[in-house]
């Protein structure tokens, strides 16, 4: 790994509210007790965005540790946050003028989703920064069924030529490729899978917290055992800011918790937090499926182990423990989503970007239980 400090000297780079929660705060002070090592301080941090979901987070974080922070997007989004960061106005699809002539010590893309986009931020920046973090996918593993899923199982399309290669997953093996060729080992690169918490927008997780909150009778698909795994984004966004103070590099998977939870665990767990009278009905995949019902649009956050998605929900995550990744309680990340959706709608009129609404809940628990007899 080359340091910091010696890229410095070559390119001239310039030196939660846990009330009514039993036992978190505690927790919470186990968790961030990280491996014992001298942080880098005072780093100048570069951010490829920075106000959508995870950039807020992450920019909070570096503030809080007295590192410097500049942001570069096209000046659209949450345009009020961080009057007290600069901010470069530009567009990384090819209005890039305002980086030239900048150096950092590290850079943060969270923003590249397109093998264009990225190699366009690495030619001007791979002369002007120390280190590249790049926030990958677990999407880039499109077979989960090897028998130890951590950083070295295969990515991309088995068997189809790189230039038919399509989709969100398939582009980010592109971006990554990019980076580790023109960063070489100042590569950072992290493999998160659903990233959680309060503003997630998705509702891919925040569903089933509102959901057992309203109460009643929810269908829950699949078996209790399913496997599931996720990210608090502060969690995430804590790790980043560790790694780059250690300077260091390489390809992390960023799956949580750190031990196996099953998909009753999820929803046993969530509704630990609710004082809601509600009860759970497990309703088959492939009886949901042949109804139309499809796992992460209608049916959101994990998907059935079987088949190519054997151990989508068994990632291994070890490398990046190891080096430091700590996680919130399920009961903290549920509590604050909960929380914080309670606030984003008018009484009656939640409406969430996935999971299912209530009249076809109601009308697939009704079916099941004819299918039952």
């Amino acid at each position: 790994m080359i340091s910091r400090r010696t890229f410095a000297g070559t390119v001239g780079t310039a030196a939660v509210g846990l009330a009514g929660l039993p036992g978190a705060a505690s927790a919470l002070a186990q968790r961030r007790e990280r491996p014992k090592h001298s942080p880098q301080a005072g780093l100048n941090v570069l951010v490829l965005g920075g106000t959508g979901f995870i950039g807020p987070y992450l920019v909070r974080r570096l503030l809080s540790r007295g590192h410097t922070v500049v942001l570069f997007n096209r000046g659209r989004t949450n345009t009020h946050l961080f009057p007290e960061v600069e901010k470069l106005v530009g567009d990384r699809n090819g209005d890039l003028a305002a980086l030239e002539g900048r150096r950092w010590d590290a850079v943060v893309d969270n923003s590249g989703y397109t093998p264009e986009q990225v190699r366009l931020s690495v030619d001007l920046l791979k002369a002007a920064t120390g280190q590249y973090l790049f926030t990958s996918t677990r999407a880039v593993y499109t077979d989960y069924a090897q028998p130890v899923m951590d950083e070295d199982a295969p990515v991309g399309p088995a068997g189809v030529p790189e230039s038919e290669w399509d989709g969100y997953g398939p582009n980010k093996v592109l971006a990554e490729r990019i980076v580790e060729a023109a960063f070489g080992a100042r590569t950072l690169i992290a493999r998160p899978p659903v990233i959680v918490g309060p503003g997630d927008r998705s509702d891919r997780f925040t569903y089933w917290p509102a959901r057992i909150h309203e109460g009643g009778e929810v269908l829950v698909q699949g078996d209790p055992d399913d496997p599931l795994q996720f990210v608090d984004v502060r969690d995430l966004a804590e790790f980043y800011v560790h790694l780059l103070e250690q300077e260091t590099t390489g390809v992390f998977n960023t799956e949580g918790p750190a031990a196996p939870l099953s998909a009753a665990e999820l929803v046993y767990g969530i509704r630990a937090i609710t004082a809601t009278p509600v009860s759970f009905t497990w309703v088959d995949w492939d009886f949901l499926s042949a109804r139309g019902q499809m796992p992460q649009r209608q049916l959101p956050f994990w998907q059935p182990p079987r088949g190519r998605y054997l151990n989508y929900g068994r990632m291994d995550s070890s490398r990046a423990i190891a080096a430091g990744l700590a996680f919130r309680p399920l009961a903290v990340t549920a509590k604050e989503t909960l929380d914080w959706h309670l606030t984003r709608f008018a009484p009656g009129q939640a409406t969430l970007r996935t999971g299912l609404d209530r009249a076809t809940e109601a009308r697939l628990l009704e079916e099941w239980r004819q299918a039952a007899g």
